[in-house]
């Protein structure tokens, strides 16, 4: 029986309680969501401004997922060991740092060093939220819990939709920023203030420092569970594949293919995002009704959304309609991210829960950095807005989805017999 089976399942608190906890860091996620998919509405300006070409932008939104990934590992342990309110503080300070540079840069150079800053700084914001729910709610509430986090995070993702073209017409995509790093550095006097990383009596209270030794001893421990490795498989192609349209070229994508504006390009993300927002706690609600099973909807997920990026590729682009309902079925039905998080969390003991969850989480953002910047390549191969260059982008993401659903179906179907 694993050790988190230990904490008491009927907590003294209230619902309140936890939520009043829980907020700063929802708050931190959900910068980390906007500051993650703001490229697509940066995409035009950035491209007039600085001449960014396809490959560039890639390297600019990539930057942001290739730190964010880096730190993941530094991260598991952070909040193992210091708890979630010290290490997501200490980190959203970076963030702020890294929002200003970012404002600040006048070239590619200097947009992809302020994004890996600001990637840097929200490395630990979402799998904070997530430790946080592991030890405030019960072990089978998890994936509930967690798709309901994540909806509450995509408030981010919303804002960097229609709001934020909005804000760039209105104002200028720096203005804009430096409003963010006011907003990041409030998130770091509420996480301080308001964030308690346990319930009384919780074992995380009187736990024993590790030693680095005993740290790394955890993290192959991790390592070494065939579980988690399954989960890193489809976690390194599942929800990357998503943000890869949504955060990054959806925006080119539905400006050069059906020559939209910024506003009606936003307004198009702003539907896919809402199918997000719906998602993840849907099928956090039916993993719970299924009594807590997450791999066959995991599979259904990754299949579907690889369905869906064929369909994309053949058919997206000879009607608007089309291609924004296969984007809103994509963001609706692909967004399985929570389940990999609940299926490593039951995986590991409870002292090894932070370290499995950022695991998971390097898959994922390893793989945003992979796809966004292949995708780069791919488009960059064709002449400049060129119809062809999307087609075989999307082509190339249903093709790492089907292998990856029918590997992760294959493996633990055969893990089950």
């Amino acid at each position: 029986m694993n050790d988190h089976t230990k904490t008491p399942k009927q907590p003294s608190y209230g619902l309140g309680t936890f939520l009043w906890i829980l907020a700063p860091v929802v708050l931190a996620f959900s910068l980390s969501q906007f500051f993650r998919s703001a490229q697509a509405l940066l995409a035009e300006s950035l491209r007039i401004e600085i001449s960014t070409s396809p490959e560039e932008l890639g390297l600019i939104s990539g930057s942001f997922h290739f730190a964010f990934a880096l730190m993941q590992i530094p991260v598991g342990v952070m909040l193992d060991r210091y708890g979630p309110r010290l290490t997501n503080g200490v980190m959203m300070i970076i963030t702020v740092a890294g929002v200003l540079i970012f404002a600040n840069a006048h070239s590619v150079a200097g947009l992809m060093i302020g994004q890996a800053v600001i990637g840097l700084g929200c490395s630990a914001a979402f799998m904070a939220a997530l430790v946080l729910a592991s030890r405030w709610v019960a072990p089978e509430k998890f994936a509930a819990t967690s798709g309901l986090i994540v909806a509450f995070s995509l408030l981010g993702v919303l804002a960097s939709a229609t709001p934020l073209a909005a804000l760039i017409e209105l104002r200028g995509w720096r203005e804009v920023y430096y409003g963010l790093a006011v907003l990041s550095a409030l998130s770091v006097v509420l996480t301080f203030t308001m964030v308690r990383d346990a319930p009384p009596n919780h074992s995380f209270h009187s736990r024993k420092g590790e030693t680095v030794t005993e740290a790394l001893r955890g993290m192959v421990s991790v390592w070494k569970n065939r579980q988690v490795w399954f989960l890193v498989g489809v976690a390194f192609f599942s929800y990357p594949a998503i943000l890869t349209v949504r955060g990054l070229w959806g925006g080119p994508y539905l400006h050069d293919v059906f020559h939209l504006g910024a506003v009606d390009v936003g307004n198009v993300l702003l539907v896919m995002t809402i199918g997000m927002i719906i998602g993840p706690p849907a099928y956090g609600q039916l993993s719970r009704l299924m009594g807590g099973a997450a791999h066959p909807l995991i599979v259904f997920a990754v299949l579907i959304a690889a369905v869906l990026c064929l369909l994309q590729a053949l058919l997206g682009t000879t009607a608007l309609w089309l291609a924004a309902v296969l984007m809103v079925a994509h963001g609706l039905l692909g967004s399985c991210a929570t389940l990999n998080y609940a299926a490593s969390r039951a995986a590991v003991p409870e002292h090894l829960i932070g370290r499995a969850l950022t695991t998971v989480n390097l898959a994922t953002f390893g793989g945003l950095f992979v796809l966004q910047g292949i995708a780069g390549v791919i488009i960059g191969r064709f002449e400049p807005g060129a119809t062809e260059g999307y087609r075989v982008m999307f082509a190339f993401l249903g093709i790492c989805l089907a292998i990856a659903g029918g590997a992760f179906w294959m493996g633990t179907r055969k893990r089950a017999n």
